[in-house]
């Protein structure tokens, strides 16, 4: 489910959007959302551009360009506008990551108004670039009601997703979820080259053994689903990448549950 709410920024009607299973907080500014990896300034942040404009005002004065390396974690004390890359919600133990932050995202909303979410650690899982702003530069000027209302809606779904994922680690097999995190990686990564991930990362990620990702990326590349390569994984066929992921994620499920539902039946 996407939840949106619309203002008008720049003379126009413009949307912000919710997607409970990304765990992100986004804009969706139709044709003239660039892609990830064109992305090198804040004004080219969708959530940025959407925003009005004493607030642009603000983020611009006061936020500063910030390089992530996969490990380490952003700072909780600002908004973080993720312009390339993904980070991820990792479990208290710090090891299972339960959720993906994309490109496009804005991490710190909650603290910005004042608004307690339940925590996990954040850290990037891809090399990640993006801006942050001190929240006491934004605070006094998110005074809005529908940006409260927007995230208390995103407070919700975050925990309905997180939810869902739980459930699919228990339910869901070590080749399932292997293609459905790949297939989340390979979204926002965005690099012809390939994700930029090793398979022992990705066995800490999902808490699996190394031996069965190792497995499972294998018979993912029989399928000519990806390639592996040194510190590397290649998407080839994304369709085929989905045939073999679970359901659970809302970019697989859009139009590829169907997909391999009339698979399955024929």
């Amino acid at each position: 489910m996407i939840r949106t709410q619309s203002f008008v920024a720049a003379g126009q009607v413009q949307q912000l959007s919710l997607d409970q299973n990304m765990t992100g907080f986004h804009a969706d500014v139709g044709s003239g959302r660039a892609p990830p990896r064109t992305r090198t300034r804040l004004e080219d942040h969708p959530v940025y551009a959407v925003l009005p404009q004493k607030v642009q005002v603000g983020l611009t004065e006061s936020a500063r360009r910030l390089s992530l390396e996969a490990g380490e974690a952003p700072p909780s004390n600002a908004l973080y506008f993720v312009l390339n890359g993904a980070l991820g919600f990792f479990s208290s133990d710090q090891r299972i990551c339960v959720g993906v932050v994309p490109p496009g995202s804005v991490l710190g909303w909650e603290g910005a108004i004042g608004v307690t979410i339940e925590a996990h650690n954040t850290r990037a899982i891809l090399p990640t670039v993006g801006y942050i702003a001190p929240l006491n530069s934004v605070r006094t000027l998110l005074k809005s009601t529908w940006i409260h209302q927007f995230l208390a809606a995103y407070a919700a779904s975050r925990a309905r997703a997180l939810g869902v994922e739980a459930a699919c680690n228990a339910r869901h097999t070590a080749l399932q979820r292997l293609a459905k995190w790949i297939a989340r990686l390979h979204a926002a990564d965005g690099e012809e080259r390939g994700i930029s991930i090793t398979q022992g990362e990705l066995a800490d990620m999902l808490g699996l053994q190394r031996t069965s990702v190792n497995a499972a990326c294998r018979h993912l590349q029989d399928r000519g689903a990806l390639r592996i390569r040194r510190a590397r994984l290649v998407v080839l066929d994304q369709e085929e990448l989905s045939l073999a992921a679970c359901d659970c994620d809302a970019a697989l499920a859009d139009g590829a549950a169907e997909q391999r539902l009339r698979n399955r039946l024929n």
